[in-house]
C-alpha cells in the first residue's frame, strides 16, 4: 500500500474511534476521486456535486426514481414571457442559524448562470426578481420548457455569508491565485454540515439537526475519502477501515459477493461514455502518417473516417470482457434513464472492417495514422482497459493508436483550457440528465457568448443539429418535444458525433450493516443511509 494511502487510512481510522464515542452512528465511505471545491456554482463535475449536494440543496430535488420533486422550492410554474414562478420553502434556515430568504435565493440563481461551467444549463437566465418573501420569478431569453429539470442542479448559498468571505464572484478553479474560502467552507440548508474539507484527501460531516426535512436514514457523522488505488480502496472496505466504497473493480465484484459480511449493489448510471473526436480543427493534435510525419489535415473531420471507427469498434465486445456485462452498449448520445432518450432509435452498427477499411480509403487514408487517445484514468470505471481494448481494435483497419494515460485533474485542465485533445475517451450526461441539455452542453456548436457548447470537447459543428435545439429548448408540447429529440439524436447518429459505446453501471460495495441505494447520479445521499449495529 502506498505510503500515502496508509497515512490516509491510519488517519481515518484514528478519527473513527475518536468520533464513535459523540455520535452512535457513523458512516465512513471512499471513493475514486475527490471532490474540486465545496463551492456549488464552481464545477459541474458530478463526483464533486454528489458530494456537495450533502451540504447544498437545489431549488427543485431529484428522488431515487430521478423523478422531480419539491426541494427549496415547494412549486413551479410557467407564466408566460419566459418565467418561472417559484414559491419557496419557509421555515427553511442555513446552518449558520441566519434564515433563507427570496434574496438568497435570487443571489444564488445569478451567481450560478455567471459560472462557467454552467453557462450552458443556466446562460440564458437574464433576472431572477424577487415578487415577495416567498416568491422569485426567473426570467430567460427565450422560453425553456426543462427549467424545472436544470433547477435540479441550481443549489442555494447564503448572499450575506458569500459577501462576509469574499467569494460573491464564483472562484476560477484553474487560477494560480490563491484558494477561495468557498473551496474548504460551505454554508448551505441540506441535512450536513461540512465540518472539515481537506482538499484531495478527506471531507467530514455532521448531521444538521435542525434540516426542514426528515432523515430517512441515521447516520450522525460522515467521512469521505478519496482512494485513487482501487486495490486500496477494496482492500480498506475488506479490512474495515471504510463501511461503503463507490467505484468497486469489475474484477473483485465476486470477490466482495463471496466475502462474509459484505455485499454489492448495482444499477444503470446517468452518463454514456463514448470517444470524441476532434470536429472542427483544420489538423488535428498528436497525429501523424504511417512514417511518423504530421498529418497536414484533420482525418476526424470527415464523417467517412468517424464511420470507420465506428465500425472498427466491437461495443458488444467492451461490454462483455472489459466492463464485464456492467454496462448496456448504446448508439446516440443518450441512454436509459435519460429524459427524451429514443429506444427504438438504438441500433448496433456491428463490426464490418472491410467496410471501415474501404471508408478510411476513399476520405484518404488507405494505409490509416496514428493518433493519440487521451485517456483519463481513475475518473469512471475501467477506462484505461477501455481506451486500450479500443486502441486494440483500431489497429486492425491501420489506425495506430498511442493510449496516453492522465489523472483527472489534469485531463479536465486540457480540456477545460483548449480543449486540447483530437481524440479522447469522455463520459457524458449533459447536466441535468434531460437530452435537451445534452443537446446544448455537448453537441451544440461552442458558442462562448451563450454558454452553449461549453462541454463539447469534441469541437463538432453541424448547423442541422444547432436549429433542432433552438427549436427544442422554446417547445412545450410534448409530443412536439419526442419529433425534436428523435430529430436531434438521428443527425447525431448520421453524423457520428462521436463513437457511442456504452452506459455503465454504477457498483457500490458495503458491510452487511449498511443500507444505501445506488442512485443513477452517484450521489450517496446521506440523509437516506442506514447504519446499523455490528
Amino acid at each position: 500500500m502506498p505510503k500515502s494511502h496508509s497515512l490516509i487510512l491510519a488517519g481515518l481510522a484514528l478519527t473513527t474511534v475518536l468520533a464513535q464515542g459523540a455520535f452512535a452512528e457513523n458512516l465512513r465511505y471512499a471513493g475514486a476521486t475527490a471532490p474540486l471545491t465545496f463551492d456549488p456554482h464552481a464545477t459541474n463535475d458530478f463526483v464533486t456535486t454528489a458530494i456537495a449536494r450533502q451540504t447544498y440543496e437545489s431549488l427543485i430535488e431529484l428522488n431515487a426514481k430521478s423523478q422531480l420533486v419539491p426541494g427549496l422550492a415547494t412549486q413551479w410554474e410557467y407564466i408566460d414571457n419566459a418565467a418561472w414562478r417559484l414559491t419557496l420553502r419557509e421555515g427553511v434556515t442555513f446552518h449558520d442559524g441566519t434564515p433563507m430568504t427570496a434574496e438568497d435565493v435570487s443571489f444564488s440563481i445569478m451567481r450560478q448562470a455567471s459560472s462557467p461551467r454552467y453557462k450552458s444549463l443556466f446562460g440564458q437566465i437574464t433576472e431572477a426578481n424577487v415578487v415577495d418573501a416567498t416568491t422569485v420569478d426567473i426570467v430567460t431569453a427565450q422560453p425553456d420548457a426543462v427549467m424545472p429539470v436544470k433547477l435540479s442542479l441550481l443549489f442555494v448559498m447564503s448572499k450575506a455569508w458569500a459577501e462576509a468571505n469574499d467569494v460573491v464572484e464564483v472562484p476560477d478553479l484553474g487560477a494560480a491565485s490563491s484558494e477561495s474560502y468557498s473551496l474548504r467552507h460551505a454554508n448551505g440548508t441540506g441535512p450536513m454540515k461540512l465540518e472539515l474539507q481537506v482538499p484531495g484527501e478527506r471531507t467530514v460531516f455532521v448531521r444538521n439537526d435542525d434540516w426542514w426535512d426528515d432523515f430517512t436514514g441515521n447516520v450522525d457523522r460522515a467521512e469521505y475519502v478519496a482512494i485513487t488505488s482501487a486495490p486500496t480502496r477494496l482492500a480498506a472496505l475488506l479490512s474495515g477501515e471504510v463501511d461503503l466504497i463507490t467505484d468497486v473493480p469489475l474484477q473483485d465484484v465476486v470477490r466482495v459477493e463471496e466475502t462474509a459480511g459484505f455485499k454489492v449493489a448495482d444499477g444503470p448510471q446517468r452518463l454514456y461514455m463514448g470517444l470524441e473526436m476532434d470536429g472542427t480543427r483544420d489538423v488535428a493534435l498528436a497525429s501523424f502518417d504511417k512514417n511518423g510525419q504530421p498529418l497536414d489535415s484533420n482525418p476526424f473531420k470527415d464523417v467517412r473516417v468517424r464511420r470507420a471507427i465506428a465500425l472498427a469498434i466491437d461495443n458488444e465486445a467492451i461490454v462483455s470482457r472489459v466492463m464485464r456485462g456492467y454496462a448496456r452498449p448504446i448508439s446516440m448520445p443518450a441512454a436509459p434513464g435519460f429524459q427524451g432518450y429514443a429506444e427504438d432509435l438504438e441500433k448496433d452498427l456491428g463490426v464490418d472492417l472491410e467496410e471501415s477499411k474501404r471508408l478510411l480509403a476513399e476520405a484518404g487514408y488507405p494505409d490509416g495514422f496514428r493518433t493519440t487517445l487521451n485517456c483519463p484514468l481513475e475518473r469512471y470505471v475501467n477506462t484505461e482497459e477501455i481506451c486500450r481494448a479500443s486502441a486494440s481494435l483500431l489497429a486492425r483497419v491501420g489506425i495506430e493508436v498511442t493510449v496516453n494515460g492522465m489523472v483527472w485533474p489534469e485531463f479536465a485542465r486540457m480540456l477545460v483550457n483548449g480543449p486540447d485533445s483530437s481524440f479522447h475517451l469522455i463520459g457524458a450526461l449533459g447536466n441535468s440528465g434531460d437530452v435537451q441539455d445534452v443537446f446544448g452542453a455537448i453537441l451544440h456548436t461552442r458558442d462562448d457568448e451563450s454558454g452553449l457548447g461549453q462541454q463539447n470537447w469534441a469541437m463538432w459543428s453541424n448547423t442541422d443539429f444547432d436549429a433542432v435545439f433552438e427549436k427544442l429548448v422554446s417547445t412545450f408540447d410534448p409530443d412536439e418535444r419526442a419529433a425534436l429529440y428523435r430529430e436531434g439524436l438521428r443527425i447525431a447518429q448520421e453524423q457520428q458525433h462521436a463513437i457511442y459505446l456504452h452506459q455503465p453501471f454504477l457498483i457500490w460495495a458495503m458491510a452487511d450493516k449498511v443500507d444505501a441505494s445506488v442512485r443513477a447520479d452517484s450521489a450517496v445521499v446521506l440523509s437516506d443511509v442506514t447504519v446499523g449495529t455490528e
